[in-house]
């Protein structure tokens, strides 16, 4: 049987029914009713004949205690806790002084130099005592924020030499020429011979 060629038919062969001339009646959809959890229910009007089992109640023995109904419990409520500041919060902070001291050192103007101290010391950060920050100082608008950079590029030029002197001495020569204050002239003109020197 295993050397015998197989019928091009395929085996056995089914019977197909034949089709009716009339034409196939469509089905109904069945309708489905469904309630949303805890929705109240509705009320069903009775109907005369029900295919339906009527429900079977249990019936209770007379020597069979009822059980108590326990009532539920209230949840207790929860008491208020302080909370400790998150380690994410403060990224968040140093973040943005991050990027408030780098908007500061990538000014160029005098009003973007302004804008920027302005608005790290609004958020409540410290300018750092850096030679680079400090030489931004210089060109703020507010003269008081100017002598501040002053006094403290003078203490640290004096421990190490000066960070892009040119623009320091321009910066310096500007304020001797055209500060209002008599002390920030003075002040600009020892810093600027101390750079020399």
């Amino acid at each position: 049987m295993f050397q015998q060629r197989q019928k091009p038919g395929g085996g056995r062969r089914r019977r197909r029914k034949a089709r009716s001339s009339e034409p196939r009646a469509t089905a109904e959809p069945i309708l489905i009713a469904a309630r949303r959890p805890n929705s109240p229910l509705l009320a069903r009007a009775p109907s005369a004949s029900s295919a339906a089992p009527k429900s079977v109640r249990p019936v209770k023995l007379a020597a069979e205690p009822a059980a108590p109904v326990a009532e539920p419990q209230p949840a207790p409520r929860r008491t208020a806790r302080i909370v400790q500041v998150t380690k994410a919060s403060a990224d968040d902070r140093e973040k943005l002084r991050l990027r408030l001291l780098d908007r500061l050192a990538a000014s160029e103007t005098r009003g973007a130099i302004t804008r920027a101290a302005d608005e790290l010391l609004r958020e409540g950060f410290e300018l750092p005592a850096e030679q680079p920050l400090q030489l931004q100082l210089l060109d703020h608008f507010d003269e008081e924020r100017a002598r501040a950079a002053i006094d403290v590029l003078t203490t640290l030029v004096a421990k190490e030499p000066a960070f892009k002197r040119p623009i320091m001495e321009q910066r310096l020569r500007r304020l001797e020429e055209y500060a209002e204050d008599a002390s920030i002239r003075s002040a600009a003109a020892e810093l600027r011979r101390a750079i020399r020197g």
